[in-house]
């Protein structure tokens, strides 16, 4: 079972994966098939570290939409040929940049790692 602190750097990653390669235009995601790919991908990675996150992490930061986070993950991986890609597009825009402040935050409180083997 992977540890809270490393399902929390894997997040992290993904979301700054979101927001650097994220078009600000639509007609920039449309266009590419391999930057959509991208975004989707790290959106499912972001989903399925929150589902496997502790209950306790979820349970004290109760600001974080765990519940729709997981639920975008579900959709992607289980309906991914009626994957609306509106969602998608404005969900990397809209709702991903202000995540990473949140993560960050519950990343930051954690004790240390006592064998060191995270950062």
């Amino acid at each position: 079972m992977r540890p809270d602190r490393l399902l929390l750097q894997d997040i992290l990653e993904a979301i700054d994966e979101v927001i650097e390669t994220t078009p600000r235009d639509r007609a920039g995601f449309d266009a590419d098939k391999l930057v959509r790919s991208h975004i989707i991908r790290n959106i499912q990675i972001i989903g399925e570290g929150v589902w496997r996150l502790s209950k306790e992490i979820k349970e004290r930061h109760p600001e974080v939409p765990w519940k729709i986070i997981a639920a975008m993950r579900h959709a992607i991986v289980h309906d991914y040929f009626e994957v609306d890609f509106n969602e998608v597009y404005n969900t990397a825009l809209r709702d991903v940049p202000p995540l990473r402040s949140l993560i960050a935050a519950i990343f930051t409180a954690l004790p240390p790692d006592p064998d060191g083997d995270a950062t």
